[in-house]
Formats: C-alpha cells, structure tokens, sequence
C-alpha cells in the first residue's frame, strides 16, 4: 500500500476535473494544494475540496492560494487549465516541484510536448497552435513531464465542488515509453484515491485517441449545437462525425502512431456519452473562449507539416475558429 501521507500534490486550476483530483487525493492522504482564484478560491478556503456523489457532498481540506509562489516542494504538479492558458503560467510552473517532482498536463488536445518526445517523421517539431512562442517548451524541460489522458466524466456542482459522472479512468505514462518508478507510484496514488488508473507504455497513443474524438466531437456539438447523442444519432452529423474520425486516426498512422481503434469503436465509445455536453458546448453556453487551437488547430497544423489533404478537418477549423473569433461581436 503507497504511503500517500508522504506525498505531496498540487492542481493548477479548479475546474470540475481540478477539484475532483484535489478532493479524491486529499481523501486518499496525499497533502494537496490548489490554484485557484475569485469564488473557487474562497470556497476551497472556507470548506475544502468537494466531492458530490449520489448527492452528498464530502469534503475534504486543501490548501488553496492565488499564488503559486506559495506552492513549493511538490511530487506531482497537475495542471487542469485550458491550454491556450499555460503559457501565462508555464514560468511559474519549475519552482513548485521537488528536486524529482513532475508535471502533469491533465489537459485536452495534442500537448506542446508531443512532438518532441515522439519519434516521428517530423522530428521535434513544436506546435505553434499549443506554444506560439515557444514560452513552454522553454520553461519546461522534456524530463519532468509526465503524460496523461483523462477519461473523467464531472461537472462543476458549485465552486469547489466536483459531481462525479459515470467515467472514471485516467491513464499516464512517460513520454519515452518507459514504465517508471514515479508514473507507477502516481498510478497508485489515484487508484488508492479512487480513480482508476493505469500507467501505460504507450501514452502517445492514448493521447492521440483521445484528441482525434476532441477534434471530431466538440468543434460539431457547438456548431450543431448539438448534445453527444445527436451527433451520434443525427444521419448527417454522425457521418460528418466518422469522416473526421477517419482523417484524424489516418494523420496519427501517418506519424507513425500504431492506433489500435476504428472508426466505429470510438463512434460506440461516444454513443456511451449518451446526452451529455461537450466541454466546448458547456463554454460555448456560458461564453467562454473556446478551447480551439489545441483541440483541432494542432492537428490541422500536424497534417500540414506532413502535407496531407484533411478536407472535413479542413472545414470544421475554418467554421470553429471563425465562430470562436467573432463570437459576440455581431
């Protein structure tokens, strides 16, 4: 059994999937720290982080702050921001580990890290879309991060408290492939906490599966408007849905990438979402910025680098990236 008492964790940003590995790791032992700010902030404060399933609500106490100059000596720095925000924190992100402490991008889409730690026809190519200046490739070094894909299906409930949905499972690996001491103690940890977890040899992979249902899924439930059961269901939205699919998993073998998933397996994994909202649907609601680069811009940009025709990715980037940028503005 790993002693969680003896680690240290802390989460960038508290969000529903921010505040459920705050609360579920503090549950667990682990000593947890949080970035936060405005009403989350002095939630997490005042009641701790919060876990609602089966409608109670456990709490459990963190140490949350504004200021990660507060946060130092940590084991495992996840971050749980949008990507397009980790450039304004990437300087800030070094200082917060221990001598052998890593990050973890719990975050959507294709990571700047991608392509440098992959052996492909590109070589260490950065992503422009993810780094624009190149602030994280920078501050970052390759060897303290350590991959993840998240699987976790949560909602905000309120601030500072997480509602955990049917999905549950995260996966991690090192970047090389290798199955590490410290990707296997974190792989505990979450499983100890009760998230199922896995470290996995093969983190490129996951992370492309994932990204290529992001790329397809969220960009058509905002221009749809539509609810994931529409966009499986709907004739016409489900075959745009498998054409973008089918682009997204040949630009991944074109890499390199040995993706062991069809078309219709990811289909029926979405059909599995039943009516659920996208993360990009939810803030299209609430008007946010839409999550856009890293999700579809970075993989519109791969298949440029390797010169290959996306003809509906095409498409879908221009009517997204068109509607996130006029947003409000007619």
């Amino acid at each position: 059994m790993e002693n969680s008492h003896q680690c240290r964790i802390a989460v960038y940003g508290a969000g529903a999937i921010g505040c459920l590995l705050a609360a579920r790791l503090a549950q667990a032992g682990c000593h947890v720290s949080v970035v936060a700010r405005g009403e989350t902030l002095d939630a997490l404060r005042r009641h701790g982080a919060g876990l609602a399933v089966d409608g109670a609500v456990h709490r459990h106490p963190v140490h949350a702050t504004d200021d990660p100059a507060q946060i130092r000596e940590v084991d495992y720095l996840f971050l749980t921001v949008k990507q397009q925000a980790l450039p304004a924190i990437a300087p800030g992100l070094m200082p917060m580990l221990a001598a052998g402490g890593a990050i973890v991008p719990a975050v959507n889409g294709i990571p700047w890290w991608y392509l440098p730690t992959l052996d492909s026809p590109l070589g260490p190519a950065p992503l422009v879309s993810v780094d624009p200046q190149g602030v994280l490739a920078r501050a970052v070094p390759l060897e303290r991060v350590l991959g993840a894909v998240v699987y976790i299906a949560a909602h905000s409930a309120q601030p500072g408290v997480a509602s955990q949905d049917a999905r549950n499972n995260l996966a991690i690996g090192e970047p090389d492939g290798a199955l590490s001491p410290r990707a296997l103690r974190l792989a505990r940890l979450l499983t100890q906490a009760g998230v199922q977890c896995e470290a996995s040899p093969r983190i490129h992979e996951a992370v492309w599966i994932k990204a290529a249902g992001n790329a397809t899924f969220n960009p058509l439930s905002v221009l749809a408007h539509a609810r994931m059961d529409a966009l499986v269901s709907d004739p016409y939205l489900s075959r745009l849905a498998r054409a973008l699919l089918h682009e997204y998993l040949s630009l991944g073998k074109a890499l390199g990438l040995a993706l062991d998933v069809t078309v219709e397996q990811r289909m029926q994994a979405a059909a599995g979402s039943g009516a659920a909202q996208t993360s990009m649907l939810q803030d299209a609601l609430k008007g946010k910025p839409l999550e856009t680069d890293a999700l579809i811009g970075a993989m519109v940009e791969i298949a440029e680098k390797l010169d290959l025709d996306m003809p509906c990715a095409n498409m879908v980037w221009g009517l997204i990236r068109h509607r996130n940028r006029s947003a409000g503005s007619l």
